[in-house]
Formats: structure tokens, sequence, C-alpha cells
């Protein structure tokens, strides 16, 4: 009895103990030691940067495979770190990228995950950061980084709550860091952002200068909302030199055995004591950060922290005794950040951003902004992807257990957004990896789409599936459901909340084909031949020799189905014959193609019912108009051509070669003495909305002709060389897959050989080739207010030995004067000027290098009456070099390494071949007083960002069974107000995630009125909670830190830059209340909603 008396009291005093220990727990920056006034407070922060793949894939990564490439091992990184912060309580350790600790966690035992628990409750393990890897800021775009951000730290929340949230961004490897990236930080409620690596030049001034710590405004639409404190790190993220106690390094351990001749502390502690001390002369506040880790350090964390623990001590006990003002302690950067918070420090201010990024005079990092050109392609296929199977398996009420598939897809996505991911900057083999993973996931989380589309197409989504919703490869013009079937369903969906019209193009064998509309009413389409370049990609498996193109019009959200049947020839059809959809290039062509068939008489065409002579005589008809599709003769019916062709017998056989010899350009001018004809040696392109003329004799744009105005404009495309040496030192830099360092400043011009145009009534089309590998095709789709640059580029050659970077130059007559306009991710566009930056005076000795800028979706020129805009595809660099002049590279093959720790040339291949890439620009120009046009502009890049996912079907299915099908699904009631994007859908649990976004800058009209119960048909929204933008902090809890600053804001950077004029500083945005669920949106506002919802069917 006495025994179980004792032991029912240890219960009890365990328990109590335990309750004490909880109630005594604090995280956050309740667990931060106290920094002292009067002293330097040295914050030891322990650490390891974790690439997600970069020279290792990232499971070689994590498991510690392939040592030989680089030792490396994150599992025992943390199994390590845990096992020695349980040692001791006053150690600390912080930890980044999610996607590696979740692979970690889901591995642990109950025992293990108990302890990380009360490591995090204690502070002593903290989270940074927390996305699910530390994304680059160049190549990605705001929604992805939103999307990679929300999942990251969604993990930390369910798993941990509120001390698992992360208080500081921690981009310390990223090679430049953009606006609009602060501007999402800060909207996701972090208190402030530490960066690693900065421009030379930049950070001399800084340290000089004393404003490594700065207040960043993120976007001056948004205002104070967008500001966020923003430090530079001393020494980018390693510990100071020789004070690497890692097993990766070969610095002197602390050796504090006094008998031992190897004893070092004094000299030890002496040294890092006059290091910090240094650094705080760089700093506004007693606080200084020194970073103790590097990439992949602490598999053997003891080594760290029996080395940490006696720098710490000995250099207290010296400071005690020698009456020295200076304090070392364990810390994180959340507790590093509250010290200077609480020193209240008067801080310089920032409205640019820190692109370029220049380690040394010639190593400008701006060639990753297009290396590896077919990833960048594939990670934006993925967000589509992703936003539509989000979006559908909300729409389609579809089961729980899809979330598997879904969240694959988030996690793929995030780790393509990691800063040697989507920047090309990691080795191939890796590359490959990266794209297996999207590829799988996209493959696994398609099946949410087909059965939702199954479900709304049959009303039921128990009935078995009818379709099979194939996915194809259509920017290599490749679809083996299409080509190998005569009748195929085409499903599209829109994932953009409003109503669009978006060209299709399916590719498909030699035929004639009939495209309907779910109404059953036959669409205006057009068959057009895939051209060569495209045909002979070394990547694409296709036997598909032409396209099928039509307009499609699309609901928002809407699912829309077409029917699309081969239709076979008659039999007074004659063999091998043009039909109705093929377009001759030249009259040469169309002499060719009729010496080997039969012809007929134009005066006994009455004999032929409609359709023959439709397909018949493509080119003439019944008004003996000569070449009216391909635009090379006018009409006339005395002409000498007119006349000999109304005069042409019925005859059977061949044609002899003497009636239509193949006649030069200059002769096919000489067909008629009418200036009208001879005017047509140069032709056009055109319609409703743009007009753009071509010189006939190279396939060259030389005008592009709108209702008011009329543009010089060219394209032309030339390539670099890039720099070769030994990087021994900055003199000997090559290009590489980082570094784009050209030879000259001069590029070299790649000229045109061959020009085809063609001509129908759904696009346009004027195709060029060269000699270098390129092949161009501008075109104007029926209907569409933008011009498409489609392009083929490579293989490129490197016979030579030398190394290209192909570029296109789009040179027009806009006076833009050294001023430029490049996107920030997608979003806000920043004032660009040449040979200059905005916060310091530049010394440039890479003047082209120099001059570059990331362009995610749109670069720009504008004087005071053009404006014109180029959008692009996916990532790429860009600059404005030449006055009139848009410049954007598209693809780099390069033959040595750039020794920034790759160690391999960026020499894509594929198939044996120099790596194919094929791109599509979108040109817009727009009258810069114009805000509906400018605004249509940014609706635009949503568009050609977010473009319609289109599947394709198989089917025996007789058109009138597919008619009883329900082939139009309309996710909205009506279009979301203009500048209003529906920017996040997605389930959230048992509710929904719903973020709405205004993309219009601040005026007297911006802030926009959405009713929520008014955007879905088939979702009712009941109630909701808002949350800051990562959906990981309710807002109504979030109270956002102020600084004093040394200056006031300017009203707009844009405009403040290069302005000698009046500037207007900056003033806070009126607030607006919501009412009920009509919410208020301001310019440039993201707002996130936990919505409460029933679905009404």
């Amino acid at each position: 009895m006495t025994m179980f008396i004792a032991v029912l009291l240890l219960c009890v005093t365990l328990a109590q103990g335990s309750v004490l220990r909880e109630t005594e727990e604090k995280c956050g920056y309740e667990s931060c030691t106290q920094a002292k006034e009067g002293v330097l407070n040295v914050h030891i922060v322990p650490h390891t940067h974790d690439d997600v793949g970069w020279l290792k894939t990232v499971d070689q990564y994590y498991f510690g495979s392939r040592n030989n490439i680089q030792l490396a091992g994150v599992q025992y990184i943390l199994d390590s770190v845990v096992k020695e912060l349980w040692q001791d309580p006053k150690r600390r350790f912080m930890y980044v990228e999610t996607a590696f600790f979740w692979k970690w966690w889901v591995r642990q035992s109950d025992d293990t995950k108990h302890k990380v628990h009360a490591l995090v409750r204690q502070g002593r393990l903290q989270f940074v950061g927390g996305a699910w890897s530390m994304n680059d800021e160049a190549a990605t775009h705001y929604q992805s980084t939103v999307d990679q951000f929300t999942w990251g730290l969604s993990k930390l929340n369910e798993t941990f709550g509120p001390c698992g949230l992360p208080r500081v961004g921690w981009q310390i490897d990223p090679f430049g860091h953009s606006r609009e990236f602060a501007s999402v930080v800060a909207g996701m409620g972090y208190d402030g952002l530490l960066l690693g690596r900065i421009d030379f030049q930049d950070k001399a001034r800084r340290l000089r200068s004393r404003s490594m710590e700065t207040l960043w405004r993120g976007d001056d639409e948004l205002g104070k909302p967008s500001d966020i404190f923003t430090g530079v790190l001393y020494n980018t993220y390693s510990p100071p030199p020789g004070f690497c106690f890692d097993v990766l390094c070969t610095d002197e351990p602390i050796i504090d055995d006094p008998d031992s001749p190897l004893y070092n502390v004094d000299s030890r502690v002496s040294t890092f004591l006059e290091y910090a001390t240094n650094q705080s002369k760089h700093y506004l506040t007693n606080n200084v950060v020194v970073t103790m880790g590097g990439d992949f350090t602490y598999q053997d964390a003891a080594m760290w922290y029996q080395n940490l623990d006696k720098l710490i001590e000995y250099a207290n006990l010296k400071a005690a005794k020698d009456g020295l003002k200076i304090k070392l302690f364990y810390s994180t950067p959340d507790c590093y950040l509250k010290a200077v918070k609480d020193a209240k420090p008067t801080l310089p201010t920032k409205q640019d951003d820190f692109f370029p990024y220049a380690s040394d005079p010639t190593a400008f990092w701006t060639g990753y902004f297009t290396s590896r050109p077919t990833t960048k392609y594939f990670e934006r296929e993925g967000n589509g992807y992703l936003q539509m199977v989000k979006q559908l398996q909300v729409l389609g009420g579809l089961e729980e257990h899809n979330r598997f598939v879904l969240n694959e897809l988030k996690s793929a996505m995030g780790v393509m957004q990691h800063h040697d991911a989507i920047t090309g900057t990691e080795k191939q083999a890796v590359t490959h990896d990266y794209e297996r993973i999207l590829h799988s996931a996209i493959e696994d989380a398609v099946i949410i789409a087909r059965q939702a589309f199954n479900k709304f197409i049959q009303r039921d989504a128990l009935k078995p599936p009818m379709f099979s919703f194939d996915r194809c490869r259509f920017n290599e013009s490749s679809c083996h459901t299409s080509e190998t079937s005569d009748t195929f369903v085409v499903t599209v969906y829109n994932p953009l909340a409003w109503n669009l019209k978006e060209a299709i193009k399916i590719p498909v064998l030699d035929g004639n084909y009939e495209v309907y509309a779910p109404n059953g009413e036959k669409i205006e389409s057009q068959l057009i031949d895939i051209p060569e370049a495209v045909r002979n990609i070394p990547t694409r498996q296709s036997n598909a020799t032409h396209e099928v193109a039509f307009i499609a019009y699309l609901h928002g959200l809407g699912v829309k189905s077409f029917y699309i049947k081969k239709v076979k020839k008659m039999k007074r059809d004659l063999n091998n014959k043009k039909r109705e959809n093929d377009y001759y290039a030249n009259i040469n062509e169309y002499f060719k193609d009729i010496k080997e068939k039969s012809y007929i008489d134009i005066k006994n065409i009455e004999e032929f019912e409609k359709d023959v002579l439709e397909e018949k005589v493509p080119i003439l008809n019944t008004d003996t108009e000569i070449l009216e599709n391909v635009q090379m003769l006018r009409d006339t019916e005395n002409s000498r051509f007119g006349m000999l062709v109304k005069n042409m017998e019925v005859k059977k056989g061949r044609m002899e070669k003497s009636h239509y010899p193949v006649m030069s350009e200059e002769e096919m001018r000489m067909l008629s003495d009418e200036p009208a004809i001879v005017e047509r040696f140069d032709d056009y392109l055109e319609n409703e909305h743009i007009k753009v003329r071509i010189e006939k004799t190279t396939g060259e744009v030389t005008h592009v002709i709108l209702p008011d105005r009329t543009l010089n404009m060219k394209v032309k495309m030339y390539y670099w060389t890039g720099c070769v040496g030994d990087n021994s030192n900055t003199t000997e830099r090559s290009s590489g897959a980082y570094i784009f360092r050209p030879k000259t400043t001069t590029p070299i011009e790649i000229p045109y050989t061959h020009s085809d145009i063609i001509k129908g009534p759904v696009l346009q089309e004027a195709r060029t080739t060269t000699d270098g590998n390129v092949f161009n095709t501008i075109r104007l789709y029926k209907g569409l207010n933008f011009l498409e640059h489609d392009f083929v580029v490579g293989p490129i050659s490197i016979d030579d030995k030398v190394g290209k970077e192909y570029i296109v130059r789009y040179k027009s007559n806009v006076v833009n004067n050294g001023i430029f306009y490049t996107d920030s991710n997608g979003r806000q566009m920043l004032k660009r000027k040449l040979n200059e930056r905005p916060q310091w005076n530049l010394t440039l000795e890479e003047p082209i290098a120099g001059n570059y800028y990331p362009v995610t979706n749109k670069i720009y020129i504008e004087d005071d009456q053009n404006r014109l805009a180029v959008l692009t595809d996916r990532a790429e660099g860009g600059t404005s070099l030449v006055e009139g002049d848009i410049e954007l590279m598209l693809h780099r093959r390069l033959l040595h390494d750039d020794a920034f720790g790759v160690g391999e040339a960026l020499n894509e291949v594929a198939n044996g071949k120099g790596l194919v890439m094929r791109g599509r620009h979108r040109i817009m120009l727009s009258n810069p007083t114009d805000n509906n046009e400018l605004l249509q502009e940014r609706k635009q890049v949503l568009q050609f960002h977010l473009q319609p996912i289109v599947f394709v079907s198989s089917t025996t299915m007789e058109y009138k069974d597919w008619l009883t099908l329900n082939n139009c699904f309309v996710g909205i009631q009506t279009d979301l107000p203009l500048g209003v994007h529906l920017l996040t859908l997605e389930p959230w649990a048992d509710k929904l995630l719903l973020r709405l976004e205004n993309y219009m800058d601040r005026s007297a009209n911006s802030t926009v009125e959405v009713d929520l119960t008014k955007i879905f048909n088939i979702i009712t929204i009941k109630s909701f909670k808002e949350t800051t933008l990562a959906a990981n902090q309710w807002l109504d809890s979030y109270n956002k830190w102020t600084w004093e600053t040394q200056n006031e804001f300017t009203e707009s950077f844009n405009k403040a830059y290069d302005n000698f004029g009046e500037i207007n500083t900056a003033t806070d945005d009126v607030d607006v209340n919501d009412d009920g669920l009509k919410i208020k949106l301001k310019a440039k506002q993201i707002r996130t909603f936990i919505v409460d919802y029933e679905m009404t069917e």
C-alpha cells in the first residue's frame, strides 16, 4: 500500500510538473533571449541551407545518395539536430525547406515527433521562410509563389499550430530579389525578410552607409500594407572565415584543454570578437546576426554545438573579465528581428528591386533568366494544370480522396519554384528529375479533371466515363489521339473567371475536317500544314502533318466540348487534290500541284456541285478572282492571267510543262501591267483589329497598322556568342548557366532566307526560315487583338565550338529614350533605365548583361503615342539596348561552365541533338494615354498566363448522339468585374480557399465591389473569414509592425525615377468597408478568404 501511494504521488508530481512545463513553454518572440542594452548583442544562428535539388536530385539529397557528387543527406541533418537540441535547452536551430522537413517528418516515430513538438513549443526549433522550397524571385510567377508558400505553411500550421508560424522570410541564396516578392511576403504577415545575395556594388554602398537594413515598399499602389523590414546578411549565409565546425569543413575546432599544445581558446575567441565588432560598424543597432551553417551542414550536429557552446561560453567570460561590451548567445532570425525592432532604428527606404545581381564586375547573373527554356515552359504548364484541378475539385464536388493527387501536384509545383529548379541552374540529370516529378504529378492529378468532365457531360458522377480526355503535346503540334482518329472530341477548360475567345489548334493528318460547337453549329475552321521546323523537333513523336484551327468562345470557369470529324472525299473527287481549307503560299506551288492532276473549265462550272467546286479550285472563285486567298494578285477581268484562266478547257491527263513554267518573284509581278497588282508585292495580314504589312521578298514585318495610328516594326533574330575563359579571375569569366557574358557588344544577325504567307478564315500568318535553325511565324487570329510571334529555335549549332545565346529584337520607331519596363513576377511593372541603377552610381564593365532584367510575363517600351508590349509564354531575360527595340533572350547553348558550382556546361541535348525550343510571344500595341486599352493589356497578360487547357478524346459516337450530352458547363454566374481576377479556388478541409485580386492601378475608380453570392453557378457562399495572403493567420489577429524611416516614400517609384520635376510623396489609401458578402477590393489588393459554402447542384 505504501508503495502504491508513493507511485501515485510520483505520478501526480509528474503530471503537475508536466502541466507546469506546458504553462512555462514559450515559442516565437517570447522564447527569445533578451538582448542587452548598451552592449553588442551577437546572435549566433545555427542553420543549414538545403537545396531542394541542385547537383543531386531531391531524393538523392534527402537520402544521402550519390555522395560522390556532393556529401549531403538531409535526413541525417534533421536526425542529428533534434538529438543535439534535446541535450541542452539553450541551443537553437532554424529550418527553412518544408519539402524536406515534411519528407522527414512522415517517417518519424511517435517518440521523435513528441520531442520535435516540445522543441517547437519551447522555441528551440523555429521555422523560417516555411515555404515548400526557397523560391527563385526572377523566373517565378506570383501565383506560384503564393501557392507554394500556402502549401508549405499549411503543413507547419496543421502540425505545430501557432508555434510553427514563421515570422521571417529567409531568401539567402536566390540570385537577386524582386519587388513583388517583398509585397507577397508582407501580405502573408511576415515581420521581416533577410537576404543573402545582392549586387556587389550595392552591398559595398550599403556597408559604407550603414544601410544594410531598410524598409522596403513592395507595391506603391498598396502602400503601407506592402512594407517589410529587409536586412542583408553580412557574409551571405556562411560562418565567419575559420569558424565552420562541420564535417564538410577543415577549420580548426576550439580546443580548451590548457594542457594540450593545441590549446587555442584565446586566439579563436579574440578573432571572433574582432569579426563581430567589425560587422557591427555597418548596422544601425547594437545587434548583429552571425550565420553558423551552410550548404547541407549539420549532418553531424554535435561538431557544431560542442564548438559553439565553447565559443559562446569563453567569449562571454572574456567580455566579463576584460569589460568588453559584447554578449554572445544562441538565437534565430525571429529573435534577431525582435531585438532590432526593440532597438527602434530609423531605417532608410527602398522602392525598386535588387535586379540584376552581379557578384563581381564581369559576373552578371542574368543568363539564368532564360536558361533551360523548355523547363521554364513546362513549369508554366504545370501551374495551369494545378489551377484547373483545384478549381474542378471544387466545382465538380468530387470525392475527398482526390486530395492525395492534388497534393502531389502542389508538392511538385512547390519543388519547381526552387531557386535551382525553374532557374535552370541545376545539373542536367537533376533537370530530368524535376521534369519527371512534375510530369508524374500532372498525370496523376488529371484524374480530377476527367472525373469532373465526365460528371458534367453525363450529369451523373456514377456513370462510367465516355471519353478518355487525353493530354497532348500541343507545343510540338503533337497529339496521338487526334492523329489516329477520324472522329474525336476536343474538351476545353477555361480557368479564368470571365468569358473569352481563344484560338484552338489540334494536330491531325491530312484531310478534310468539320468542327461542331456544343449547340450543334458548324464552326468556321481552317486546316494549316505544320511547318517542317516543327515536324523536325527531335523530341516530337508524331505523324501529324496539319492542324485544325478554330476560335473557341469559352465561358468563365467553363468546360466546353467540340466535335470534330474527318469528312471523306467525294467519289467525284480526284486524287491528291487540295481542299477548301488548304492555302497556297505562292503561285508556283499551285502550278506544281495542278500539273499532276486533272483540272476543270471555269466556263462549265455549273455542272459541278458547290461543295465540289470549293474543293477543286480553292484559289479561284466564280468571279475569276485570282489568288484571293493568298493575296498575291488582285482580281481583274482584263488581266492577262485572268483571261488565261477564263479560256481554260476541260482536259484529262497531265498538264504540259510549258503551259505553267515556274516563275520568279519578279516574273509573277510582271503578270500584269496594273499598278494594283504590283502593289500586292508587299502583302498584308489583317483582322478586325490589326493590319500588318509584310515585305514579300523577305517575309519581314515592316509596319503594324491600327485604326488610329501606324507603327514601324520589324522582328529580327540574332545571337550573342558566349565568352570563354578558365574563370581564374574576373576577366576570364565564361558565360554559363548563371552568367550571361557575351563576347561582343553587337549581336550577329540571322537573316531570313525564305518566306511564305498563308491566309484563311481563322488565321493569317507569314512564315520565315533562316540558315541559323530559326523558324518564325507572325500570326493574326480572327477577332483577337494581338499579334502572335511563334518561333522555333534550335538545334543551336556548336560546330564552330562556340556557345551561342539566341535573341529576338522587336525593332520599332517608339522613342523610349533608353527607358523600358519589365514586370515583377508577372504582376507590377518596374521602370528600367539603360546603364543606370536607381540607388547608386553604376560602374558597368558588362554593358549588355548588366542591362538585362527578368521578364516573367511582360516587357514594354512607350512614348507619348505608342506602347509596344511583348508578352511571354515563359520566363525570359529582356532589355532595350537600342532605341525603339525590345530584346528578349529565347535560348542558350554554351560549352563552358561559369564556375558557380554546377560544374557542367549548359549544353542541353535531346535525342542526340541540341535542344530545340518552341515558344510564343504576344505583341500588343496600346495607346499609353488610354486607360481602357492599358487595362485590356493587363487582362491579356492573365489570359496568356492561364490559357485554356485542352484535352482530346477519340470517339465512335455519332454526331447526333454527342449532341444529347451536356457539352457545355459554366462555372460562374457572370464575368467578374473588369479589373478583378479569381486568383485561387481550392478545397480547404471542409471549406474553400478563395482569393480575389484587383489588378488595376490606383485611381478614383479602382476600388471594385464583388458580391460573393453572385460569382459561382453551383456554389452558394454562406459566410467567410479573411486571412493573410498565405491563409495561415486570421487577418483580424495579425498586427503589422511599423518602423520609423529616414525619408518618405514617393507616390510612385516609376514616376519618381529619373524625374527631375516635382515628386509627390506617398499618401495612405482610404479604408473601405465590406457590406456583408459584398466585399471591396482596392487597387492591386489580393484578399484571401476561408469560405463556408454549400453546393446547389
